[in-house]
């Protein structure tokens, strides 16, 4: 199968899990059951964001064939529904969690789905998942400045440690968006560096070739319920073609 894929870096970005119907942001079990055991029997090399984050710094290698599995948002269902899945194959994951609404709901969603609470990720966290950034308050990073940008990681990293997780140093943008001005990107880089944020993840669609060019606009494969699972092989392969 190798011979007929691109080589790379993939990131899985998962959001919502659903024993029944799944859409555009939501799998269900079976879905994501028979995603993570093609991937397992297929011999991909299952990586962390930690690896990921060293690669990045220290021009670390990764492994032949590398995928990381994200979710975002820190849906219950995570805990309840993709957790047991992937327990099954073997497989641990990141979650992006916005802070702000820690055993809330998804205010963003067009209907609100429960979210974690304290407990709840420390669960996840006991069973090995990393937990990571997605924005204290679940923000728009291209409709803010520096300074708020900066005064939000910072946020989002000091809830999580009073929570008392210790979080993976990465962050995916909520709604894949950041600043579009090349001089407004250098000073979040900058802010990113001294919050002590090495890895950062949009979405893309795209392989990302190693060694990493830009540890800050990591793209990630969002995988989608209502596309097949020859469209979830193809992406896997290839990612965006155009």
């Amino acid at each position: 199968m190798f011979r007929f894929a691109r080589r790379g870096l993939r990131v899985l970005m998962y959001h919502k899990v659903s024993v029944t119907g799944g859409d555009e942001l939501t799998v269900t079990v079976a879905q994501l059951e028979q995603q993570m055991a093609w991937l397992r029997a297929e011999g991909w090399a299952f990586v962390s964001v930690a690896d990921v984050a060293r690669a990045a710094a220290e021009r670390a290698a990764l492994p032949a064939w590398p995928i990381l599995v994200t979710f975002d948002d820190a849906y219950l269902d995570t805990l309840e529904l993709a957790l047991p899945v992937l327990q099954r194959q073997g497989v641990r994951a990141a979650v992006f969690v916005p802070t702000a609404f820690v055993g809330a709901a998804s205010a963003w969603d067009r209907v609100p789905r429960p979210l974690m609470h304290a407990a709840q990720l420390h669960a996840l966290a006991g069973a090995g998942w990393e937990l990571a950034l997605h924005s204290h308050r679940h923000l728009n990073y291209s409709t803010l400045t520096t300074e708020q940008i900066a005064a939000d990681v910072r946020e989002n990293f000091s809830a999580l440690r009073g929570l008392g997780l210790n979080p993976a140093p990465a962050l995916a943008y909520p709604f894949g968006r950041r600043p579009r001005g090349a001089a407004a990107r250098d000073a979040m880089r900058r802010l990113f560096h001294e919050a002590g944020v090495q890895v950062a993840f949009r979405i893309g669609n795209r392989v990302n070739a190693l060694p990493l060019r830009d540890r800050f606009e990591i793209n990630r494969l969002g995988v989608r319920g209502d596309r097949s699972f020859g469209a979830f092989q193809r992406k896997l392969r290839w990612g965006r073609l155009l």
